[in-house]
């Protein structure tokens, strides 16, 4: 069979199996078996395919079909121009995350610190103290640590597993992040963060049903479900991230597109930050919550 009618074949079952997306991941899946890229898949669409790579591709396809998201047949996702390995213990990023990083790391570079001496860089004191709280698969905190210079990025997960997976992603893109196993605040006792950024669980539990099979039936519950409301993370994050910045320190959080005015009431009742800027996304919804701590000067 030549490739073209192949990879055919594969999206008609794909379609079929009601995939989303079902050319795009056929030729995917074609790429990630091969070796081959997109160009070279359209280069040689009229080539003959060997017996055993048509049985090869069908069998990807076959798990595909059976709605296996196709980060973890591939092993990876793409996210903020890196590689990152996934495993059905951590969130597959998504695109949304990236107006976090994006407004976390413009952040950083628009409100440069007081500049560390040679001898406090030695001692490994960077200009900004950063927390990846609930970190998953380390996209953000990674992702941070490679755009920013001078920073120091440690991040948190209550998942061994998902640390085990953050912590070859950060071995593999060369990012120097301090991993830490724990619930939420527990291990970061006594320490002060310049910024906390977290894309915690925020899907109402009665939605968590109606989701897509690849997202409800493969990736950890635990990084979806937030509570009734979905706003159960929030809480606590509000609660305790005040005791976990510096003053002046940035909260920023990613959020659902119906929750940003939720999560801007739920900080200004709590009194000790700033008023809450709400950030959307490319497509234009709510996406990201940004605020400060309060400084004595704001009091």
């Amino acid at each position: 069979m030549k490739t073209r009618l192949l990879v055919k074949e594969g999206e008609y079952r794909l379609a079929k199996a009601f995939c989303m997306d079902a050319k795009i991941d056929a030729e995917e899946l074609y790429c990630f078996l091969t070796g081959m890229d997109k160009v070279a898949l359209f280069l040689r669409a009229n080539e003959e395919v060997d017996p055993e790579t048509e049985e090869k591709y069908m069998e990807l396809i076959a798990r595909r079909a059976e709605r296996i998201p196709l980060q973890h047949i591939t092993g990876t996702q793409e996210f903020m121009g890196n590689t990152f390995k996934v495993s059905p213990d951590v969130l597959i990023p998504r695109q949304d995350t990236e107006t976090l990083v994006e407004e976390a790391a413009r952040t950083i570079q628009k409100n440069p610190k007081e500049k560390v001496s040679f001898i406090q860089k030695l001692k490994g004191v960077a200009e900004w103290d950063v927390l990846d709280l609930c970190c998953g698969s380390g996209a953000i905190g990674i992702s941070l640590a490679k755009i920013c210079s001078d920073i120091k990025v440690t991040a948190s997960d209550i998942s061994s597993a998902a640390i085990a997976v953050a912590s070859e992603n950060a071995s593999k893109l060369r990012a120097k992040v301090k991993f830490v196993e724990g619930d939420m605040f527990e291990p970061h006792a006594g320490k002060k963060f310049d910024m906390i950024v977290s894309n915690p669980p925020y899907i109402r539990t009665a939605m968590i049903s109606i989701l897509q099979e690849e997202v409800k039936e493969h990736e950890p519950l635990g990084a979806l479900d937030g509570g009734r409301d979905g706003l159960d993370f929030y809480r606590v994050i509000v609660d305790k991230a005040a005791d976990h910045l510096n003053p002046g320190g940035f909260l920023m959080l990613e959020i659902g597109h119906d929750q940003g005015e939720d999560l801007r009431k739920m900080l200004k009742d709590d009194g000790r930050y700033t008023p809450a800027e709400v950030i959307k996304d490319l497509p234009g919804k709510d996406r990201v919550v940004k605020c400060r701590l309060k400084k004595e000067s704001d009091l």
